[in-house]
Order: structure tokens, then C-alpha cells, then sequence
């Protein structure tokens, strides 16, 4: 049975890649920073397959011939240059996923970089846009949105996993543009973002599982509203 390790295995596309994993008949080693599991991972954790470790107390030890899953897209700063160094030591073939904004922390000659563009879906942070408005969030921050595209979560994973034997740079490249899925949401106009100075790697394209309506019906439920039939955009903020 093939082996994956994920790290981090919590973060919105860490915990999709376990579950794509899991699908294609993986034994899936979730690791983590230690932080506490939310109810979401009961859709999982019945799978005899998974194996869920936190960082600090796992020994460090990679089977040969296992591969890794690194998804820096997640939060960088959970995933630090040494620990996924760590992992990419001995692991026999890596996969590392990075948003359009992001730079590698060194080079992965023994497997695939992938870059993706905004992702939607259930469990999506409140750094990007789409979640501040279907929360109705108000903070200063600057959103972490990349305006080339956005991708369903799920579907992203599914053809990360199925990139899995390349060793090359990639980018996913969806069906929709970031301003049609944003005038789903909402009729006010909304700063141009900036766009990435280079979309790097072979383009490998995705087609959606699922309409934008759809997704964000889930998002929608997931913060607790309930929308009204045909009623989108969803609101005026």
C-alpha cells in the first residue's frame, strides 16, 4: 500500500489532500503543529488508513518509498524551511504546493511544485475575501486572494494527487475568473487586486466538480445562513 505523509495536515488544503488520499487507497499520516482537531476530521477518522501524529512528538522516520505532501498554500509560517526539509530528506518523492504569491524555500529535485490559485470551499480561512463576506468579517487585513482564478478546494486536491509521479513545476488552472465568483457574492465593487508578478510552471487544467452556486450554498450553511432560493448575489457588503 503506497504511503503519504501530509504536514500541514489541518490547514483548508492539507486536511482535502488527506482526504483525496484516502479516496485513492493511501495509508495517510496526518501531521500537525499539535493543534486541536476539529469536527470535520470525523469524516475521516474512522479510516483505518489514517494516522494522525502531532509534529513535536513524531519520530522523524519516513518508510522508503513513502511520498510527502507538503501545502505551504495553507500557512507558511505552520510549515517551516527545516521542517519540511525534514520530511523531504527522506521521503522518496515530494509533492510541495504554493500559492502564485509564494517563493520555494529550496529546491525539490525529487519531485513536483505546484502552484494554484485562490481556492473556495468549505472551511475556507477568513484571510481571503469570499470568507469575510459570507461571515460578514471585517478586519484590515490584507486578503491573501489571488485574483488570476479560484478553484474548488476539493477539485484541486484530486488532481494534486493525481500529478503524483511528476517532477516538474505546475499550475492549476481553473474555469472560472476571481471577479465572476465574487459577483456571486456581492454587487459592490471591490478594489482591483494585485496580481502575481509570474505564474510559473506547465499549466494543467481542472474542470470544476461543481458550479460556484453550489460551493458557496456550502459555505453559506457552514456560517449558518440559510439563502433563499435563486437569491443570489448573496448581499450588498
Amino acid at each position: 500500500m503506497n504511503h503519504a505523509y501530509v504536514f500541514p495536515a489541518q490547514g483548508f488544503l492539507g486536511f482535502q489532500l488527506c482526504t483525496a488520499l484516502l479516496e485513492e487507497g493511501w495509508e495517510v499520516t496526518a501531521l500537525d503543529s499539535g493543534r486541536e482537531m476539529g469536527d470535520h476530521w470525523m469524516e475521516i477518522g474512522r479510516n483505518a488508513n489514517l494516522h494522525w501524529t502531532s509534529f513535536s512528538t513524531w519520530d522523524r522516520l519516513v518508510p522508503s518509498g513513502s511520498h510527502v505532501y507538503l501545502p505551504y498554500y495553507d500557512a507558511d509560517d505552520l510549515l517551516t524551511e527545516k521542517e519540511g526539509e525534514t520530511l523531504m530528506e527522506q521521503a522518496g518523492y515530494t509533492i510541495r504546493v504554493f500559492s502564485h504569491f509564494q517563493d520555494p524555500p529550496s529546491v525539490n529535485p525529487s519531485g513536483a511544485d505546484i502552484y494554484v490559485p485562490t481556492l473556495i470551499g468549505l472551511r475556507q480561512p477568513v484571510s481571503y475575501h469570499f470568507a469575510r463576506l459570507i461571515r460578514d468579517v471585517r478586519v484590515d487585513e490584507q486578503v491573501q486572494d489571488d485574483p488570476t482564478g479560484v478553484i474548488y478546494v476539493k477539485d484541486a486536491a484530486r488532481k494534486i494527487i493525481s500529478c503524483t509521479g511528476e517532477k516538474a513545476e505546475l499550475h492549476l488552472k481553473g474555469e472560472t475568473a476571481w471577479a465572476e465568483a465574487l459577483s456571486l457574492l456581492t454587487e459592490t465593487e471591490y478594489p482591483k487586486l494585485e496580481a502575481p508578478k509570474n505564474i510559473r510552471g506547465k499549466e494543467i487544467s481542472i474542470m470544476a466538480s461543481k458550479s460556484l452556486e453550489s460551493i458557496f450554498d456550502e459555505q453559506l450553511k457552514e456560517a449558518g445562513i440559510k439563502k433563499g432560493k435563486n437569491s443570489f448575489p448573496y448581499s450588498d457588503r
